[in-house]
This record gives structure tokens, C-alpha cells and sequence, in this order.
């Protein structure tokens, strides 16, 4: 009765496992590389495309959704501060750089990206950079 038990929680965890490598095979590959980039070991628990833009759930983490060019237009910690590392390759220098002047590196819960700007979504504030003329601007939240 034991063994029923332990067979039945070993079949479980495979099931769960192949579903989640299932959608790591199913990600294009710039996505699969951004994803193992940035938020490595992490378990996928969801992936669709629609109208040509992707979008990737993390488990317990981040929702993700990227262009038909695979960049990423949004990213949402859903609560959880985005990976230093991604603010760091992946925000323009100058933004960085603001965001790290404010010592504000472990606030960053949301970013959104388009061809006109880079907005950050903060613990107390926005934070939007204007690629066109570098402009930053800051909105306090109440």
C-alpha cells in the first residue's frame, strides 16, 4: 500500500515535469534564451502566441510578454522586483544609471517597452524614459 503511494507521487512529479519541459520546447528560442537569461530555473506555467506576441507566465513569478520579433514589451513581477541583472543589460544606460542614483534597483516591479519608451513601474513611483529625446520623468504614486 506504501509503494501504491510513493509510485503514485513519483507518476505526479513526472507528469508535472513534462508538461513544464513541454512548454520550455515549445518557446522560441529568443524567448527560451531571455527566460534561462534572466530567470534561470525557473519552472514555465504558461506560453501562448496571439496576433503575434507572446506571452510566458513564470511559476510563482513574473508574467512576460514579447513582440513578433521576440523583444519583450512587458514584464510584471506580479509582485516579485524584476532581476537586477535584466534591469542592467536590458534598460537604456541612462535609465539605469537613474534608477541606480535613486538607489531605487530593488523597487523595479514592472517594466514596459515599446519604440517610444521604457516605463518602470517602482514601489512609490513611475518611471518612464522617452527614447526619442532621453527625457526621464518621474510620477509619484499616492
Amino acid at each position: 500500500m506504501v509503494h501504491r503511494k510513493y509510485l503514485f507521487t513519483i507518476v505526479g512529479l513526472l507528469i508535472l515535469l513534462s508538461c513544464s519541459s513541454s512548454l520550455w520546447d515549445e518557446l522560441p528560442g529568443p524567448i527560451s534564451e531571455f527566460l534561462s537569461t534572466y530567470y534561470p530555473s525557473s519552472t514555465i506555467s504558461s506560453y501562448s502566441e496571439h496576433n503575434g506576441e507572446y506571452y510566458v507566465t513564470v511559476k510563482n513569478g513574473a508574467s512576460l510578454t514579447f513582440d513578433s520579433n521576440y523583444h519583450w514589451t512587458l514584464i510584471n513581477g506580479n509582485g516579485e522586483i524584476l532581476p537586477q541583472v535584466f534591469l542592467y543589460d536590458q534598460l537604456p544606460p541612462a535609465l539605469y544609471q537613474y534608477i541606480e542614483s535613486l538607489e531605487a534597483l530593488d523597487d523595479v516591479y514592472v517594466a514596459s517597452n515599446n519604440a517610444r519608451n521604457c516605463m518602470l513601474t517602482l514601489k512609490d513611483c513611475t518611471v518612464d524614459y522617452i527614447y526619442e529625446t532621453g527625457k526621464i520623468s518621474e510620477i509619484r504614486l499616492k
